[in-house]
């Protein structure tokens, strides 16, 4: 149950999300996280008296029956099924983690259960006889007279599927009294078949829709074309919103070509100097003033510039703030964090939302796109199977690559998930786009087999087989994925949920079949290449070759994985000592090639406590600490 409808490639480059632009009118962009700060009392008062944050409306669902809706509200639409629940999702995928964690959710929360009611119909679940659904949920009247600057907040949890263009979630207001509609995005970023944050708290500033209206209601629509999974929602307040706020709601660090996409890891020989932009919005009550963008970066390098000065944003005006002379150049291998901090002459007042940071990093060899972090919450799996048309093989999911400056890629790397079943395997095929838009396979490597446990939940690295390949300036590549044994096993790989909202929508790409044709999708593979070290001035001596990682999970219960990152092929072996220094494990890997790997250690025979585990790599030998537990 996690099929979804490619959108074709019509043209490779990628798009950026904002331009130079002014908006007077609210949109759905407006719905996002905000402080728990936010979160007011949910007792309601008058209309009088009120002060930034205070609240006007709310509703916790405390009073309203199990199985029922609040007093005053109504449903409409085809299914016709919210209602309050203390126990969350109850359908086939339902389980005690399918529950939202709001501020008040020991008085309940209200759920529209799709998954339930199409297990009802059903009878069984497989999904195959899933119907879509529609339902909506709708307040009683709210009188916001005499407060024309409010903001509409709620707490959330969900689950969707299966096509981003089938499958919605809609938070409507109205100052008719329910005649006319302004609709606001409450899915974001959210994948098809992810979770969001549990709980998420909603923000958005309806003043432009239903300020100072005395006839307002607020209405909440599931829409999905297969019916799938569940949409929690609770503590639904109106406050009154802060006079002056400008919020930073975008921040791009722009490598060789503007609108690129996000590199977390960038090989030296390929540094190019980054200029930045930020995306903002005049989100309070009145008009700001002398509106610029601040970016500092820390770490290998340290940089500190100012952006443009907007003299001023009339309410609701959005625009982008930048930074192109003088350009960072981050020269040094090493991490670098930067953080951008919007400002106005106006004291601001919600801070939370003037500043974001990132993280890169300058490494010697490895280009990725992902920040590599193996954690439920942070990683989830992707498949080409995921897509209709993909279960079958020489499917294929890739990442988009740009060169400023030549050079030669030696290998290239995935992490292989647990949910990979035994007996898939893949390769790698490394495509050139041309001037066209086409791509053109111009290198492969061997195939790797997934046999047991123990060739997944690890980075795989594997060369090119005809050798390594020279890259030019300004090219553009594409490495993949490529599928074999589906649909009997199906392959997946990791992905990075934290980048899927940071990544253009056309830097990665699913073939459903390996036909040649494309389309793109919004997500951030494990998927990376591997370029030869080159001499960029420092001593020899100086240059780590090896990265070494705390193993996942620590304490370890049963099997753990050690991630680690070597500069250049080398001879690798493990070994695992006890507090007193015995050795009690001693594993020889042979000779390695540059990027990244994966030990898997099994702890089952071994006693629980504290040990040390070494890589040698080498000359080179590194140590750390981790914990063994039974279960």
């Amino acid at each position: 149950m996690k099929k979804i409808y490619l959108l074709t490639l019509s043209v490779f480059v990628s798009v950026g999300v904002w331009a130079q632009q002014s908006v007077t009118t609210m949109n759905a962009a407006n719905a996002v996280m905000t402080k728990a700060t936010e979160e007011a009392v949910v007792t309601p008062e008058s209309n009088t008296n009120k002060a930034p944050f205070d609240v006007i409306w709310s509703q916790d669902f405390g009073s309203t029956g199990i199985g029922s809706i609040p007093a005053g509200w109504s449903q409409s639409g085809a299914n016709q099924v919210w209602k309050k629940t203390m126990i969350g999702s109850t359908g086939c995928f339902g389980t005690s983690t399918s529950t939202l964690n709001s501020t008040t959710k020991l008085n309940g929360v209200l759920i529209f259960d799709a998954d339930s009611l199409n297990e009802a119909i059903t009878a069984d679940c497989t999904g195959a006889t899933y119907a879509a659904l529609s339902g909506e949920v709708i307040s009683e009247t709210i009188d916001l007279t005499g407060k024309p600057n409010v903001r509409l907040i709620f707490q959330q949890y969900f689950r969707l599927c299966c096509s981003p263009t089938t499958t919605f979630l809609t938070v409507s207001v109205s100052a008719d009294g329910g005649g006319t509609w302004t609709d606001y995005d409450a899915k974001g970023s959210t994948g098809i078949n992810s979770y969001n944050p549990n709980p998420e708290t909603i923000s958005i500033n309806v003043s432009a829709a239903v300020g100072g209206s005395n006839n307002v209601k607020v209405k909440f629509k599931f829409d999905s074309g297969l019916g799938v999974y569940f949409w929690q929602i609770d503590d639904v307040q109106i406050i009154e919103g802060p006079a002056n706020d400008v919020k930073l709601e975008r921040a791009y660090a722009d490598f060789s070509y503007t609108d690129g996409g996000f590199y977390t890891q960038t090989p030296a020989g390929q540094v190019a100097p980054i200029t930045f932009r930020g995306a903002i919005l005049n989100d309070g009550g009145v008009a700001q003033t002398t509106v610029n963008m601040n970016v500092a970066v820390t770490g290998a390098g340290t940089y500190s510039q100012n952006s443009n000065t907007i003299s001023s944003m009339p309410v609701f005006m959005r625009d982008t703030l930048l930074i192109t002379t003088p350009t960072f150049d981050p020269l040094a291998v090493g991490t670098y964090n930067i953080a951008y901090t919007v400002s106005q002459v106006e004291t601001d007042e919600l801070i939370s939302n003037n500043t974001m940071t990132k993280s890169i990093k300058v490494s010697d060899t490895v280009y990725a796109r992902d920040y590599g972090v193996v954690s439920a919450g942070i990683s989830s799996s992707l498949s080409p199977s995921d897509y209709v048309g993909g279960d079958v093989d020489g499917s294929l999911i890739a990442t988009l690559y740009e060169f400023p400056a030549a050079g030669k890629l030696t290998s290239a790397s995935a992490y292989v998930a647990t949910s990979t079943q035994n007996g898939a395997s893949f390769d790698f095929v490394l495509y050139n786009i041309d001037g066209t838009g086409t791509f053109v396979e111009v290198a492969a490597s061997d195939i790797y087999v997934v046999a047991s446990n123990a060739d997944k939940n690890k980075w795989v690295t594997m060369s090119f087989l005809t050798g390594p390949y020279n890259v030019l300036a300004a090219e553009t590549y594409v490495i993949g994925v490529r599928v074999y044994g589906a649909p009997a096993f199906d392959l997946d790989i990791l992905n990075d949920l934290t980048l899927e909202s940071t990544q253009p929508a056309q830097t990665t790409f699913v073939d459903a079949g390996g036909t040649g044709t494309w389309g793109w999708i919004q997500k951030a593979p494990f998927l990376h290449l591997n370029l030869e070290a080159i001499n960029i001035g420092i001593n020899e001596k100086d240059i780590q070759n090896v990265v070494l990682h705390q193993n996942i999970p620590n304490p370890a219960i049963g099997t753990t994985t050690v991630n680690f990152e070597i500069v250049k092929a080398n001879e690798v072996s493990f070994s695992l000592f006890d507090v007193t220094g015995k050795l009690i494990k001693s594993v020889n890997e042979g000779n390695l090639s540059a990027g990244m790997h994966s030990i898997t250690l099994e702890t089952a025979g071994i006693d629980a406590g504290v040990y040390f585990y070494t890589l040698t790599v080498g000359d080179q030998i590194l140590t750390k600490k981790m914990t063994i537990m039974k279960n």
